[in-house]
């Protein structure tokens, strides 16, 4: 699909990621690491983007699945007959991708404990907006929009507010937060917060809601600004540099914890 400014209902996963635009994701790993974001961006689907897809399609769409997914049958592929199976149900499945039982499980598992946050039949969920910032085409994909704020599903190892301070941090997700604000604003859509309904990845799932300070989310809009900056800088000269590529680095006594 190419780029062009709006805002879109029910765009699928691959029709989103076709749209040549930067992402949040995109900003908040090359001002960590250049090299680490030209080695990302050529990466098909992992794990963790595969789980993740699942469980937003679990608590948002549950309808949706059986289009978007397919559970893999329960066969040993260790022998030749499983093999023949597992690759025999691949030819059915069309465009669909498959999905492991157990991971299906869990996300209904969790689903289940959140299940008084699931957006209401008046929210927009999975609503894809496409802008720019400083000139360049952006894109996200927001999991629900409830009028005035933007909601977002993340899964984490620690939900309590220390824990999830730390992911907010450690993630830059104050970036991706300003990032998705930017893109309501500049398509007219109100937008007054942003929230994060964090829950724990295992059992039995306990969970907690955020939101930041405005002062958060200009810093994060800042740090948009320096990520988009750089990115140009580093496309143009066509070098993407790891951490440190002069001298070694010598860490003092003071920087050992």
């Amino acid at each position: 699909m190419e780029f062009k400014e709006g805002i879109y209902e029910d765009l699928d996963y691959p029709t989103y990621a076709s749209i040549p635009a930067w992402r949040s994701h995109d900003l908040t790993t090359i001002i960590k690491c250049p090299f680490t974001w030209k080695y990302q961006r050529e990466i098909n689907e992992s794990p963790a983007l595969l789980e993740g897809r699942v469980q937003h399609t679990v608590f948002l769409e549950h309808h949706k699945f059986d289009d978007e997914f397919a559970l893999e049958p329960i066969v040993d592929r260790r022998t030749k007959a499983g093999k023949e199976e597992h690759a025999a149900w691949l030819t059915t499945i069309g465009d669909r991708t498959p999905c492991k039982q157990d991971l299906y499980d869990v996300c209904m598992e969790r689903r289940e404990v959140v299940k008084d946050y699931i957006p209401a039949d008046d929210h927009r969920v999975e609503l894809t907006v496409c802008f720019y910032i400083a000139g360049q085409p952006c894109k996200c994909k927001i999991d629900w929009y409830t009028g005035t704020e933007v909601w977002d599903l993340k899964t984490c190892r620690d939900a309590s507010p220390r824990g999830f301070k730390s992911a907010v941090n450690n993630f830059r997700y104050y970036m991706q937060a300003a990032f998705y604000l930017t893109g309501c604003q500049n398509s007219g859509l109100r937008a007054d917060r942003f929230m994060f309904l964090a829950q724990e990845k295992t059992h039995p799932y306990p969970y907690g809601v955020y939101g930041l300070s405005n002062q958060v989310i200009e810093l994060g809009k800042s740090r948009n600004e320096q990520a988009m900056a750089l990115a140009m800088r580093c496309e143009q000269a066509g070098e993407f540099k790891p951490f440190n590529t002069q001298s070694p680095i010598e860490f003092e006594l003071d920087d050992i914890y």
